[in-house]
């Protein structure tokens, strides 16, 4: 069955979207969602969970590391019947390293593909300007494959002290014999592996990535609402159109089957802040001033007609 917003031209007016949503609301949405803006905010929304993805499975990797480095300050957690915890963290960080690696290349590939589907100026130049750590982004992608295809890196741990800045850094690290055995690394990869020293120490490597992909993708959301300004606006107007035709559907049937004798003053923090319901409640009680307040605070004044604040008003009348 053929939706009505898609038999008529854009852009979709007020009138168009009402029709629309009375005819069907889930047809309404769905016509709107498959604009040109709706598919392309809906990509920037994938994308943005996989960014999260990344952050998070990263927050996690740390988070591990802190723990072993403040749990292995106490003595019992040495202590012989407590000998397998040390080697519990170090499974949990080989895990979490796995994780993040995966995350990894699965942003690299939607990051990839969003750029085709909607590319940006000065992608490439920004691309390799954030990530100016020689080596250090080709290296991570192929850890990747070094986890997936030949064996889960092995996270050594070491507690380093400092004993003229009275310092203890507990470390993971994954050593240079161990990476290089594998021979699917790219030169750039290879070529970071031979310029660091022994080891390479996993917070620090993850941590310093983090900084760079959050740096790159706030330019690159920034560029994508610049570029597509035109694209998205009309999708946001109509998503704002249905909304608010939808809210003032919902408040309308909501008031409609209110008790005269309800008190209305007992619902507002189901629908406002702490914050909003103060600044209402600063205006006359039960005054009209005060019910256009709540209409506005509700987002409601363009879709609110003289009907529905009639409704409202019949409601807030002071009882006697």
């Amino acid at each position: 069955m053929t939706r009505y917003l898609d038999t008529v031209p854009h852009p979709w007016s007020r009138d168009f979207i009402d029709t629309a949503i009375f005819a069907s609301f889930s047809d309404a949405r769905e016509s709107i969602e498959e604009t040109s803006g709706g598919k392309l905010w809906r990509a920037v929304r994938d994308l943005e969970d996989t960014i999260w993805i990344f952050h998070a499975s990263t927050t996690e990797l740390l988070d591990e590391i802190c723990l072993f480095g403040d749990r292995s300050k106490n003595l019992t957690f040495w202590h012989q019947a407590n000998e397998n915890e040390a080697e519990s963290h170090t499974r949990a960080v080989k895990k979490k390293l796995f994780h993040c690696t995966s995350s990894l290349m699965a942003l690299v590939d939607h990051a990839r593909n969003f750029q085709g589907a909607a590319p940006v100026r000065e992608y490439s130049d920004r691309l390799k300007a954030a990530f100016s750590s020689p080596g250090l982004h080709d290296f991570l992608q192929r850890l990747r494959n070094y986890n997936t295809h030949w064996r889960i890196a092995q996270a050594n741990w070491g507690i380093h002290h400092d004993f003229n800045s009275h310092s203890r850094v507990a470390r993971f690290t994954v050593t240079k014999p161990e990476l290089l055995a594998w021979d699917g690394w790219t030169a750039k990869a290879r070529e970071f592996i031979e310029s660091a020293s022994d080891t390479i120490d996993i917070y620090n490597l993850f941590f310093e990535y983090r900084k760079y992909v959050q740096s790159f993708y706030a330019w690159h959301k920034g560029a994508v609402l610049e570029e597509y300004a035109q694209v998205l606006q009309p999708y946001f107007e109509y998503k704002r159109l249905y909304e608010g035709i939808q809210k003032k559907c919902s408040w309308n049937l909501i008031i409609s089957h209110a008790p005269k004798t309800s008190n209305p003053f007992q619902y507002l923090d189901q629908y406002l802040s702490k914050y909003q319901i103060e600044r209402l409640l600063a205006y006359e009680h039960r005054s009209d001033e005060q019910v256009d307040a709540l209409i506005r605070m509700l987002g409601m004044e363009e879709f609110c007609d003289e009907v529905l604040r009639a409704k409202i008003l019949a409601l807030f009348r002071p009882t006697t």
